[in-house]
């Protein structure tokens, strides 16, 4: 038997969040495991908080909005158990699956449990799964394996591993994609189940365009500190590529030889900038320094929140 603690990040969630708190207590019902749920309320602006206080979870409110990676964070610190599940609080993932993932994490000594979700609501736009796939790909090309779902939200995780590399993990919805990469690239032991995807209650907080740029900049801070030289193969395959394409194109235009010089040497120059900006970053927040506190808001002796 395993004790776990389930961490709920919520905010905004008034319309689902009792449900998300009793599904889970469903799950674990007639489960052998030990289970404690946590719910962090994010600084929600409706009802989040008052109903979450209404269930038996144990709730941790943020004095300020401080984002999805940051809620879960502050769940896995206050929590008990030594193994941490994760989901949101939206309706969107199937909760009965989490004590079945605990089980074979255990058993096989998995140190994280994925679930990859499948249908056509996790698909959804042509455009959101464009962007998947982009995002998919690099991760790919760095840890050098197939991932089935970067940043899946529903997770079983040794609550060990989190607490180590909480100083580099994202603070928001780039978190599970930061926890992905980096446990590949560390060599733990990562596994992943098919999991359905259903419709979500309420509406939705990702902005596409402004988390996609947030996600890309987690996606190379995380890579700069643990993979650096595939960023640098990435940015030199670039340089080669772009060359070539001048190459042909002076060949067919002759006459635009300044201009594509001048295209050429700033390419360069700006490849070049952003690789010290890179070693920068990695100076700056080197792996060594892993072991620094760990991350998460930890309430007040007297905060009724507990």
């Amino acid at each position: 038997m395993a004790a776990i603690s389930i961490v709920i990040p919520a905010y905004n969630e008034a319309g689902s969040i009792r449900e998300t708190v009793h599904e889970v207590k469903k799950a674990f019902a007639e489960s052998p495991h030990e289970c404690e749920i946590i719910v962090v309320d994010d600084y929600s602006s409706d009802d989040t908080l008052a109903l979450a206080r209404e269930t038996d979870a144990l709730v941790i409110a943020h004095p300020t909005n401080k984002g999805y990676g940051n809620a879960l964070l502050t769940g896995i610190r206050n929590a008990s158990h030594p193994w941490i599940g994760i989901t949101d609080a939206d309706g969107t993932y199937p909760l009965d699956a989490l004590p079945g993932m605990l089980t074979a994490a255990e058993e096989r000594d998995y140190d994280m449990h994925v679930g990859a979700r499948q249908g056509s609501h996790y698909y959804e736009s042509a455009m959101k799964s464009g962007l998947r796939f982009c995002f998919k790909w690099i991760c790919e090309f760095v840890v050098g394996q197939p991932i089935p779902d970067i940043n899946s939200g529903l997770r079983v995780i040794r609550r060990d591993m989190v607490r180590r590399f909480a100083p580099v993990l994202s603070g928001g919805f780039s978190f599970t994609t930061s926890i992905t990469i980096i446990a590949f690239q560390t060599g733990h032991h990562v596994a992943y189940c098919p999991i359905d995807y259903y419709p979500r209650k309420g509406k939705s907080h990702v902005k596409l365009f402004r988390d996609s740029k947030r996600a890309l900049q987690i996606i190379v801070m995380t890579i700069v500190l643990f993979n650096p030289i595939k960023l640098f193969l990435l940015q030199s395959g670039g340089v080669v590529a772009a060359t070539l394409m001048a190459l042909v194109t002076l060949l067919v235009f002759p006459a635009t030889f300044p201009a594509l010089l001048l295209a050429g040497m700033g390419f360069c120059a700006a490849n070049i900038i952003l690789a010290m900006g890179f070693l920068a970053v990695r100076n700056q927040l080197g792996v060594g320094d892993i072991a620094a506190p760990e991350r998460g808001y930890v309430p007040r002796v007297d905060d009724d929140s507990r």
